[in-house]
């Protein structure tokens, strides 16, 4: 069975790491986007994942339920966007600890996942996150060439298919990209989807398709707000200002015609969640 996930890392505009938060107005919010994407996917009627951060979900905690009770699944995405490569092993463990409490009030007996920041995580943290007791990850992403990523060796896995990597019940997802000229494109992210043409991207997309039966896609919160930008820090660089607010009028029209391109293709939308219980249940049956 062909599957597309979509998902949303819950987090605000001044989380990423591309601004200096202590210049950040952190009273200008576009978290208005998390209302925007749910309305989106009630309207196409499809299941999503939500990665949120542990300061935004213990203020969340009703609000979340109901996406859960909804048929949507809710991880974390660490306490505050901190790197968890940037923290030692010790440290981690400690943040992902404290994000423990509102995801089990969350989920209550439903397993639920992890997906770190910038993708930044390595095999070392990626056993705490196992060990922490969360059912499934979603970190891994194969483009070594950008300077936040981490990288997770996989051994041991078992290779369930092209993005899937499963440890007893534990699974690892992986973010899709496309092989091009020696080099992998991410081709799941909602920055590509705003800033490639359509057409470039569409492509790109549909190549991955013939050969795969899974495409995962992640977006944020500040590429769906319909809100102006707020003042960003004087010290932003030019091109992270352009990766930053291009593209952003026309990012809800471009998810329709992904949405309408996987369904075109045969893709049934699921969420990380359904598919780690489904192989989990495989398993045990």
């Amino acid at each position: 069975m062909k599957k597309a996930i979509l998902s949303l890392d819950v987090e605000d505009w001044y989380h990423l790491d591309y601004f200096r938060r202590s210049e950040c107005d952190t009273s200008q919010s576009l978290l208005d986007g998390l209302d925007r994407y749910v309305d989106l996917i009630n309207e196409l009627s499809l299941p999503s994942s939500f990665f949120v951060l542990g300061e935004i979900a213990e203020k969340k905690i009703g609000y979340l339920k109901n996406l859960v009770k909804l048929g949507h699944d809710v991880g974390s995405h660490g306490w505050d966007h901190r790197r968890p490569m940037t923290m030692s092993p010790k440290v981690f463990q400690a943040d992902l600890h404290r994000c423990l409490s509102a995801m089990k009030i969350i989920n209550g007996d439903r397993g639920f996942g992890y997906r770190a920041p910038c993708f930044s995580l390595d095999r070392e943290r990626l056993e705490i996150v196992r060990r922490a007791g969360f059912a499934y990850d979603s970190s891994r992403i194969n483009f070594g060439n950008h300077p936040l990523y981490g990288t997770i060796d996989m051994l041991g896995f078992q290779n369930i298919s092209e993005s899937i990597y499963k440890q007893g019940d534990f699974v690892e997802f992986e973010a899709t990209t496309l092989p091009i000229l020696g080099n992998n494109i991410p081709i799941s992210g909602g920055g590509y989807l705003r800033i490639f043409p359509w057409l470039v991207m569409k492509s790109m997309i549909a190549q991955h398709l013939k050969k795969n039966d899974i495409y995962v896609f992640y977006i944020h919160p500040f590429e769906l707000s319909p809100l102006p930008l707020p003042k960003i820090p004087a010290s932003t660089s030019p091109l992270t200002r352009f990766r930053f607010s291009c593209g952003r009028t026309r990012v809800v029209d471009r998810v329709k015609k992904l949405t309408d391109l996987l369904q075109s293709r045969g893709y049934e939308f699921t969420t990380f969640s359904a598919v780690q219980q489904e192989l989990a249940s495989s398993a045990a049956g």
